[in-house]
């Protein structure tokens, strides 16, 4: 059997907290160059698959984060002294 084309999706789910998540994915395709075997084709693009959502994750969480302490900036002193006291 001769194989045409690999594809591959790779999905993760990020918490942000608050009772919400993001769903982050990416789908690849290639075509084997002769003598390169599927396996190979398909580990390749695993690799670079969770690469990607890897990376788009760290930048989501950390747009999340610095809009949380955006947030947390504008609250009166004696609520985010609560808020550090509870957590």
């Amino acid at each position: 059997m001769l194989i045409k084309e690999v594809s591959l999706s790779y999905q993760a789910t990020i918490s942000l907290g608050n009772y919400s998540s993001a769903k982050i994915g990416i789908t690849y395709t290639a075509i084997p160059d002769e003598g390169e075997s599927p396996d190979e084709v398909q580990a390749q693009l695993l690799d670079k698959a969770q690469g990607v959502v890897r990376t788009e994750a760290k930048r989501l969480m950390a747009r999340n984060g610095a809009r949380v302490d955006e947030i947390f900036a504008g609250l009166p002193v004696e609520v985010q002294r609560q808020v550090n006291k509870e957590n």
